[in-house]
């Protein structure tokens, strides 16, 4: 058993809360216990299957399989750990299912039981590296405290990139998130003219790129910027690639390399590197966050909550992008406000 295994008992505790009130939300219109069957079990497979629905599965029970098995993963019984695992995941996979059929708004479905136990096994089988992962977590400090400030709102702004990661699940720039159709044309079939271009994405996708670049330069140590902003440039883009690979078909995702995306992402840099831009990083960050905000108001209809359910991959993205210029403004406050660092973390 690990060392200490309270952290990891009170994430289940709150981590299986939440995924029974993600699968049974609205909790109204309950039928009576008569309406319950097994049937969904041997069912035919739903007959159309999204891209979203098998990512949301797979990705909702994947922390709680790394949980389990860490809690259970005695020294020399990692096999049985991962197996148990599993199958506690499908047990509260089957009884969620269940209860579905009870809720007049859900479906229960055998797909889903199969993807959420099949990622409690994937987070079950993560813990064969756990000790691999936590050296890796040592070292990622390490590098923390040699490249960016060492205040704790900076600790903040390092989270806030990574919950722009789950942002990219809308397929959308942050001022798109609600007005702008999916744009994805292939990079092989470029505009035929000036007027075949999507003005609207490009500017979009520029704004976000600027203002993440910009963001993250105002957590950065002096003396850490072209490298820094490249490398955030390339892990932007990978990051991209990777959530269209997830919720579309291979054969379209290729479009995020379209000539729109990449020419964004190729000025954001230009502007980032200008002189006058990387001394005052930080106010140009704030102008780009507002602007993000106002483009928003002025087209996207509304300031801080999008109409869509956060009960899937897509619907919590919105939700991210929808609130990370806001704490993206806060991180930024408070870094003005406390000029004095303490001395870099060994």
């Amino acid at each position: 058993m690990p060392p200490n295994p309270r952290p990891a008992l009170l994430f289940l505790l709150l981590y299986t809360g939440l995924i029974a009130f993600g699968s049974l939300y609205p909790f109204t219109g309950l039928k009576g216990l008569e309406h319950w069957t097994g049937q969904f079990i041997t069912a035919p497979l739903p007959r159309f299957i999204t891209r979203n629905d098998v990512t949301t599965n797979l990705l909702a029970y994947l922390p709680l399989g790394y949980a389990l098995a860490l809690r259970l993963g005695f020294p020399r019984r990692r096999l049985r750990a991962i197996l148990f695992a599993t199958f506690a995941g499908f047990g509260l996979s089957l009884l969620m299912e269940s209860l579905q059929q009870l809720i007049p708004t859900r479906n229960a479905s055998n797909l889903d039981l199969f993807l959420n136990s099949l990622g409690t096994c994937l987070g079950a089988l993560l813990t064969v590296h756990h000790q691999r992962w936590l050296r890796a977590g040592r070292a990622l400090r390490r590098w923390r405290g040699r490249w960016f400030l060492a205040h704790p709102a900076a600790d903040f702004g390092l989270w806030l990139l990574l919950l722009w990661g789950v942002a990219q699940f809308t397929l959308h720039p942050f001022p798109g998130a609600g007005w702008l159709g999916l744009h994805l044309r292939p990079f092989d079939t470029p505009p035929g003219g000036l007027d075949q271009i999507n003005w609207p994405w490009f500017a979009a996708a520029w704004l976000e790129m600027a203002a993440l670049g910009a963001f993250a330069a105002s957590l950065l140590r002096p003396g850490r910027y072209v490298g820094a902003v490249l490398s955030l440039m390339v892990v932007a883009f990978a990051t991209k690639l990777l959530a269209a690979t997830l919720l579309l078909k291979l054969r379209v995702v290729g479009g995020v390399l379209s000539l729109e995306n990449l020419a964004a992402f190729l000025l954001a840099f230009w502007f980032l590197l200008i002189p006058e831009v990387s001394r005052r990083r930080r106010a140009a960050a704030l102008v780009l966050l507002l602007t993000i905000l106002g483009v928003r108001v002025a087209l996207a209809g509304y300031l801080l909550w999008p109409l869509s359910s956060v009960f899937n991959i897509v619907g919590l993205a919105k939700l991210s992008a929808s609130l990370w210029p806001y704490l993206a403004l806060g991180v930024l406050l408070a870094i003005a406000l406390v000029r004095d660092y303490p001395p870099p973390r060994p």
